[in-house]
């Protein structure tokens, strides 16, 4: 007897000590209150056989979750709460910072808690969003080329307590941000293209066009840095290249930038470059390029800063505006042009002195100025430009007008010019050497251009009205006149 009471009341202990526990198991669960009853899913990648995958861009698509799960608890009245998982996430966009997503909604949820991991950074999650309105968010912010993993829970409230279910896992990505700063560097015996780096990509796809691609785009070659030399060329033929980053993901996916492109033409290169200087304008002069029917001439103030546009020619030689004195750098591009498309080609960089001088004298800040080769005058008043005209000088060859660095001594207005068999009444005249002068000339009907080669003047600066009535009315007498 006294063996089979000890039997009885051990038994009855045992039974006492797994109801207390039961107790405690249910006090805790009363009081978990709005903490996530999945136990460790906030700060955890879910386990692979759970996780959505994605396959590469741009031909995307995921792989449906395992079959749902849900997550139960009590609340403290003892009545059972069950959440079930997400399941079908898809991805319906994503561009540089940003990533649309889209799952099947969970019966009875309240939400969905969105949850995020830079994947290249750490290996916990930051919730970032409730979504109570629909199944799907748009994650913005995003850096560009980033590896991310989104956790959703859905979520239910009861009695004004929050119980969140297992997470499920979408491993996925942003675009890398297109290709910037694109510059040939060369195209002489070999095409070479660089561009701005991209620190996040796993490297870069180049895509040719040519002629003998009908001006398509090929794949050409994938490559790990910013630059691309290219020797599979022929000299005078356009080659265009497009360049894509792309950045491949731990989990096997790539995805790829929207594309930049750049032409280039092998051969298509500027030779040296001289430069002279008078009276605050440089000419340039360089040997002709065989392919290039145009060049474009630029300067800028730092070996550099950016280029600032002066003009183009079809010939070797360029003479700028008036430009500030010091040091510049001057560039000659040239240039294949046609009605489809314009190339540019490669040139060195040439560093000149823009000088105030011109045959040995300062012309200061007031001054008139005439090109013969140019047929063209200017005025400056204060280093303001008053007046840019074409103009008709001596008659080529015959009456030549004088060169050099003179002044006005003569001026009159309502005056007729005589000479040997002419009489020529003018309203404004301004003589600067031997009789030669400034005037209006009511014949003509044109100025400029090649009209002093066999029509021109008898050695006055044939003006049109207007320009020399302002010449007239903004100077004096000893106002430089500078000719060449």
């Amino acid at each position: 007897m006294k063996k089979a009471f000890g039997r009885s009341l051990t038994v009855l202990l045992a039974v006492l000590t797994m109801l207390s526990a039961f107790a405690v198991v249910g006090a805790y669960a009363a009081e978990t209150d709005s903490k996530t009853v999945a136990a460790a899913v906030e700060s955890e990648e879910v386990a692979a056989p759970a996780e959505s995958e994605e396959v590469a861009a741009p031909a995307e698509s995921a792989k449906v979750a395992a079959p749902a799960k849900t997550e139960s608890a009590k609340t403290s009245s003892g009545t059972k709460v069950t959440v079930g998982k997400v399941t079908s996430i898809e991805k319906t966009t994503f561009n540089v910072n940003s990533i649309g997503l889209k799952w099947k909604k969970v019966s009875g949820a309240t939400g969905y808690a969105i949850y995020l991991r830079d994947v290249d950074k750490t290996v916990n999650y930051h919730k970032i969003a409730d979504v109570t309105t629909s199944a799907s968010y748009t994650i913005k912010g995003l850096p560009q080329a980033s590896n991310t993993a989104i956790k959703i829970a859905a979520y239910k409230i009861v009695g004004g307590k929050r119980y969140e279910g297992e997470g499920t896992v979408k491993r996925t990505g942003t675009q890398p941000s297109t290709p910037t700063g694109l510059t040939r560097v060369a195209c002489g015996n070999r095409i070479e293209i660089k561009w701005n780096g991209n620190s996040r990509a796993t490297g870069y796809k180049v895509y040719r066009a040519c002629g003998a691609t009908g001006f398509n785009y090929v794949y050409y070659k994938t490559v790990t840095s910013p630059k691309l030399v290219d020797k599979n060329t022929k000299g005078g033929n356009t080659y265009i290249y497009k360049i894509n980053a792309y950045r491949k993901l731990s989990n096997g996916c790539t995805y790829t930038s929207c594309g930049n492109s750049i032409s280039a033409m092998r051969g298509l290169t500027t030779p040296s470059i001289s430069t002279s200087s008078k009276l605050y304008r440089v000419t340039l002069s360089w040997s002709k390029n065989k392919y290039a029917n145009s060049y474009g001439i630029y300067y800028s103030k730092t070996s550099t800063s950016g280029h600032c546009y002066l003009g183009s020619t079809s010939g070797t030689s360029f003479t700028t505006k008036k430009l500030p004195e010091g040091k510049l750098y001057f560039y000659v591009y040239p240039l294949y042009v046609t009605n489809k498309r314009t190339v540019t080609g490669t040139t060195v960089t040439k560093a000149g002195n823009v000088s105030d001088k011109i045959y040995g004298q300062s012309a200061g800040s007031t001054y008139v100025e005439v090109s013969i080769s140019q047929q063209r005058m200017w005025f400056y008043k204060n280093n303001k430009l008053m007046v840019d005209t074409p103009v008709v000088t001596g008659n080529k060859g015959t009456n030549d007008t004088p060169k050099g660095f003179f002044y006005m001594y003569q001026r009159a207005r309502n005056t007729t010019l005589v000479g040997p068999g002419y009489a020529s009444p003018v309203d404004y005249w301004m003589a600067f050497c031997d009789g030669c002068g400034l005037h209006d000339a009511s014949w003509r009907d044109e100025f400029g251009g090649n009209i002093y080669n066999g029509n021109g003047s008898h050695g006055c600066v044939n003006t049109p009205y207007n320009a020399v009535r302002t010449i007239y009315n903004n100077t004096d007498y000893d106002t430089p006149v500078i000719v060449y």
